[in-house]
């Protein structure tokens, strides 16, 4: 019925259906998949906006619109990096493991700027670094971790979305072959080799990595994401690969300092040396490699 009336009316008068649709989605939750043009007529329910960014967090609303549309017209991966060091910067960004309690899992959130894991980092800096405004990175955010799904699906009447939802990508590898967050380069750089383990999720050889030794630092660009392999050799590697089926156990968005690749990350603890506590950190990312003996090289992912 709402699209016959649409196509009969004025431009004033679309304008006005378009407004009362947005009210009347709002209100009944209907279902509507987040890729469609109902969908982005309509916008994002207000309960999603005031959860998400009601609070303002650690950047406000009208601060993150304004940085967007200055920095429009930068390649997407210059973006990305520039929200990882502007995270880097800002005081209050502690860590917390996202489904643990007071995590953004946990609550349900799509924005919790106070308190990330190295994958909600990644999502905010991605997403930002996509986005025309602070509403549209949440958007993005709908759009790509939980692709496919429809509002009545993944959101609450609280505006919470549920993790859980099977549209939801629980595994980094499932991740990185799904393309939302950059193409999977890893396969052009130099010294990349099938993985020889696998997993109890994944078989032998099911991808390829870069090796910790073989990386060439000037092949890793500013703004890429840097996935860390688990080695098989080390107990806790092997432990996370058998018992959780994992491959990847930890990532970074990568800024060059100087000649080399910096990875900044939100780290759990501290790493003598570079930082003393967990928070969005950085670190030269061959350092890290070398100090953290349950990584063995990157699957490296490209905007």
């Amino acid at each position: 019925m709402i699209p016959d009336l649409f196509n009969r009316c004025s431009s004033l008068k679309k304008f006005f259906v378009l407004l009362l649709a947005g009210f009347w989605l709002a209100a009944l939750w209907g279902p509507a998949n987040i890729h469609s043009e109902a969908f982005a007529a309509a916008g994002l329910p207000p309960q999603v906006i005031e959860l998400n960014l009601g609070d303002d967090g650690i950047f406000t609303s009208s601060f993150q619109d304004s940085v967007l549309a200055v920095e429009a017209e930068l390649p997407v991966p210059a973006r990305v990096a520039a929200w990882a060091r502007r995270f880097l910067a800002a005081p209050g960004v502690g860590y917390l493991f996202g489904p643990a309690g007071g995590g953004y899992v946990a609550e349900g959130r799509l924005v919790l700027d106070t308190r990330h894991d190295c994958v909600s980092l990644m999502y905010r800096c991605s997403e930002l670094g996509r986005a025309d405004s602070a509403v549209d990175a949440l958007e993005w955010a709908l759009r790509t971790r939980f692709a496919g799904g429809t509002l009545d699906s993944l959101i609450g009447r609280t505006g919470r979305v549920d993790y859980d939802s099977p549209e939801h990508l629980d595994f980094s590898l499932d991740m990185i072959r799904s393309g939302y967050w950059g193409s999977d380069i890893t396969a052009d750089l130099n010294g990349a080799v099938p993985d020889s383990a696998g997993s109890s999720r994944y078989p032998a050889g099911d991808f390829v990595y870069v090796p910790s030794g073989s990386l060439v630092g000037a092949e890793i660009f500013e703004g890429d994401i840097v996935w860390l392999v688990l080695d098989p050799g080390s107990e806790s590697g092997r432990k996370l690969r058998q018992e959780f089926g994992l491959v990847i156990g930890h990532l970074g968005i990568v800024i060059r300092e100087g000649e080399e690749p910096w990875i900044v990350h939100a780290a759990s603890r501290g790493l003598p040396g570079y930082y003393e506590n967990g928070g969005v950190v950085k670190v030269p990312l061959a350092v890290y490699l070398s100090r953290v003996e349950k990584f063995c090289g990157v699957v490296v992912t490209r905007f």
